[in-house]
């Protein structure tokens, strides 16, 4: 396929297509790092940083989501509040490094981030199969829909939940320290605003594609593309068809010399024809004609 750069759908193309991908990119980094809550715990002197899969604090080894169940976080008696049948719930000895919410809000950013590589497979495959044009923009639309809807709902479960006592203050050996927002949540944001600009893209190539002749021009254009193609090796296999190739034999005689000869100045006893290989048998042996002597004009040939 040749890029036109000049082509507006082509450029429309590609901007949906890079869009998503550094969307994704910023998304990626929010997830892998642990700064979705931070706070400083000023008694124990420490920086704890809070992820959606791993805890960090300064001066000790990060914890995992993976292996929070190792953990015992409760007392084994129930707490029951006063005059509350089946309130009851077991006294928290601190405050947990993860809540249910943390997987939920893990789970639906990795599906987001699943869709919008979807997106891009989906544009990239527009751009060099144009007849599949119609049939991968509107994937394109539904894959990035559901990936800006899916970052949205678990950006809004974070904030929500970040909220609440028990995430929202860490509690130290004195004192209780608020956790603010940090830049790993901020970098996932920035993610769900690159892609709905990518949705807008979405919107404007899908009526490129669909309401004006951008996509029946790319389809055409396509089309004469693979008919000069089909055209040219037509005519590539006509010519080999046509076009014969000679090889001399080995056992051919070289007959240079008999083309270059004229005929009619040439004598019977005449050496022109004479063979490259005197005295061969069958071949023709001219006589010695002399001034004096009569010589018969016969021609002699070897016999065996």
């Amino acid at each position: 396929m040749r890029f036109n750069w000049n082509n507006r759908l082509f450029q429309t193309q590609v901007a949906s297509a890079a869009s998503i991908l550094l969307a994704n990119f910023f998304v990626f980094i929010g997830v892998i790092t642990p700064a979705w809550q931070i706070a400083e715990d000023l008694d124990a002197n420490r920086y704890v940083q809070s992820g959606l899969w791993s805890y960090c604090q300064t001066g000790a080894q990060c914890w995992y989501i993976f292996s929070d169940n190792l953990i015992n976080y409760y007392e084994k008696v129930d707490v029951c509040r006063f005059l509350l049948i089946g309130d009851c719930r077991k006294k928290l000895l601190r405050t947990p490094y993860f809540f249910g919410w943390h997987y939920a809000v893990l789970t639906l950013l990795l599906i987001s981030m699943a869709f919008g590589m979807m997106a891009v497979v989906s544009s990239l495959i527009g751009i060099f199969k144009p007849m599949k044009l119609r049939i991968t923009t509107i994937i394109y639309d539904v894959c990035v829909f559901m990936a800006w809807l899916l970052l949205t709902i678990g950006l809004a479960v974070f904030m929500i939940n970040a909220e609440m006592l028990e995430s929202k203050y860490l509690i130290g050996i004195k004192n209780t320290f608020e956790k603010t927002y940090g830049y790993s949540f901020y970098l996932a944001g920035l993610g769900m605003l690159i892609l709905t600009f990518s949705m807008m893209i979405g919107v404007i190539l899908t009526t490129m594609i669909f309401f004006t002749r951008g996509g029946n021009a790319a389809e055409n254009a396509y089309l004469e593309q693979q008919r000069e193609k089909e055209d040219y090796m037509a005519t590539q296999r006509s010519q080999m068809a046509t076009t014969q190739y000679y090889a001399p034999s080995k056992n051919t005689l070289p007959r240079g010399d008999l083309l270059s000869v004229d005929v009619r100045s040439v004598s019977p006893t005449s050496t022109a024809f004479l063979p490259h290989s005197p005295g061969t048998h069958g071949r023709f042996i001219p006589v010695d004609r002399g001034t004096d002597t009569f010589t018969p004009t016969t021609r002699h040939f070897y016999s065996y």
